[in-house]
This record gives structure tokens, C-alpha cells and sequence, in this order.
């Protein structure tokens, strides 16, 4: 049964929780550049209208599990662990999705919610925007690497994914515990980006600059942008030079411990390059 309807509107989210056992939420706005207002409409204020929805659903509780992000830590040097400080990086995205972890917290905590806060890294496979947007500027754009590509790149299989999810709407040993997700390899974003665009066959420029002037060169071009063309995405802005020159292989530890052998057989880097490839291929 399809609900259409918008996270602000309280009617329609209300039909569509209605009855629900388990409640996957996943809706966000992932957009790389957008107003803060935009990110707090739809990754605060949506929370807090699913939440109120879910509150009202007595006498019934269903079952929240709500996808948040790494990029709640704000791009760090070094891995995070959940229990690593949480900033956001003074970006729009990873402070909205962070508030928005506060209020899931906060709200099912006081109405008695059973939850599961899950932080996803990058997602590739069939379907990933990042496989989409990546691929692209490997094909015919321009793709930039920082200090050489060597910061690993934080990787998780769409299925993986999907796996974990099922795992955590269903295990009793999930609730009100938060996790980490990524898969247990450790690529770096030199690697993937290589072999990303020689099977696609990329003839799209690579720019591999050091941290300090992709930085630098970000900083003003995001600055133009936002003084002359606030809705038009920059080249080159300081999100993407953190996220390709600060680490994403946040520590996964928790889940696996958790979880304990009862998630299935996980795709591999070979498996999940391979489907990416293939998928993009076939869109393109």
C-alpha cells in the first residue's frame, strides 16, 4: 500500500504508520549542497512529524529503526567508534541528521518507542546515488582525489545494507542501540577510484590536489557560490575535499558483536565493484 503524502504533512504520515509493526525510516535530504533551512525542513523537522506519529499510534509501538549517517562525526582524521564525539562538521547535512538522532533519542526514550539509530558509510551498488554522481565525472567529468586518495573510503554494499537493516528491526538486542555501518574491507578512494573508471571506461579528468588546496580553493569557491549562486552546487566545495581526504572507514565493531553470526553472507569489494559497475553501465 503506497501513501503518498510529504514528512511535513502530519495527515499523511499518520495514514502512513498506521498499523505498522516495524518502521524503517530512511527519508533525507542527502544533497552534497543545500540551504541549512532546506536540511533542517526535511532531516529535523520530518523526524520530529514521524515521530509524532509514531508517538499517537497507541496502544500499539511500533518498531523505529532510523537511518542516520557517519557524517555525524563531522569528517574526522581518524575513525569514530559510536561512542566518538559527534559534531557534525559544521556542515548542514551532519548537523541536521544529528539533531534529528537527538529528537528520535529524546521522543522514544519519553513514549516508550522501541529504536535502533543506524549511521550508514557510502552506499554502492544497484541504485547509489554516489555510484551515480561518482560515475558520471569518471565517464566525462572532472573526479577529485585528496593527498594522493589514500583515506579509506568507507564502503557498504547496498545489500549489506539492506541486511543490516532487517537485522536491526527484528533483533532484541538492537534496541536503543546505535551503530556504525560499513563493510569490513578497507578500500581507499585511490583504489576504488581507479578501478571504478577502468571498468567503466572513464574519460573523465582526475584531480588529485593536497588537503591544504583543495581546502583553500574550496573555501572560495564555496564562498562565491553562496554570495552569487546560492543554489548551484560549486565545483568544488570543503564537504567533498573532507569527504575524500578525511576518513570513512568508521569502526563497524559494534554490529558484528551485537549481531553475532545471525546476519547472512556478506558481498565482498569484488562483488559489490562488480554490481555497481554493471548497474551503471546499463543506466547509462
Amino acid at each position: 500500500e503506497v501513501v503518498v503524502g510529504d514528512l511535513l504533512d502530519a495527515g499523511a504520515v499518520a495514514r502512513a504508520v498506521r498499523g505498522a509493526g516495524v518502521i524503517v525510516h530512511c527519508a533525507a535530504n542527502v544533497a552534497t549542497w543545500d540551504s541549512r533551512a532546506a536540511y533542517e525542513r526535511v532531516n529535523v523537522a520530518g523526524v520530529r512529524t514521524l515521530l509524532d506519529a509514531v508517538a499517537e499510534a497507541a496502544p500499539a509501538r511500533p518498531r523505529l529503526v532510523h537511518l542516520s549517517t557517519v557524517d555525524v562525526y563531522g569528517y574526522p582524521a581518524t575513525p569514530c567508534s559510536e561512542d566518538s564525539p559527534t559534531r557534525g562538521g559544521g556542515f548542514g547535512y551532519g548537523e541536521s541528521k544529528l539533531r534529528g538522532e537527538t529528537l528520535v533519542r529524546e521522543v522514544c526514550t519519553r513514549a516508550g518507542i522501541p529504536f535502533t539509530i543506524l549511521r550508514p558509510a557510502n552506499v554502492i551498488g544497484p541504485g547509489s546515488q554516489f555510484i551515480a554522481r561518482i560515475g558520471a565525472e569518471l565517464k566525462s567529468g572532472i573526479m577529485l582525489l585528496v593527498d594522493g586518495g589514500r583515506a579509506n573510503a568507507g564502503l557498504i554494499d547496498v545489500d549489506n545494507l539492506v541486511d543490516d537493516i532487517l537485522w536491526a528491526a527484528a533483533s532484541p538486542a538492537a534496541i536503543g542501540r546505535c551503530y556504525n555501518l560499513r563493510d569490513p574491507y578497507d578500500v581507499s578512494w585511490a583504489e576504488f577510484i581507479a578501478r571504478f573508471r577502468q571498468a567503466i571506461g572513464g574519460k573523465g579528468l582526475v584531480v588529485d590536489l593536497p588537503f591544504a588546496v583543495a581546502d583553500a580553493a574550496a573555501h572560495a569557491l564555496a564562498g562565491l557560490h553562496r554570495a552569487f549562486r546560492p543554489s548551484r552546487e560549486p565545483l568544488l566545495h570543503p564537504l567533498l575535499v573532507r569527504m575524500f581526504g578525511r576518513t570513512c572507514g568508521h569502526s563497524a565493531e559494534r554490529i558484528h558483536s551485537d549481531s553475532a553470526g545471525e546476519r547472512p553472507g556478506r558481498a565482498g569489494f569484488e562483488e559489490a565493484l562488480d554490481r555497481s559497475v554493471r548497474w551503471f553501465r546499463d543506466r547509462t
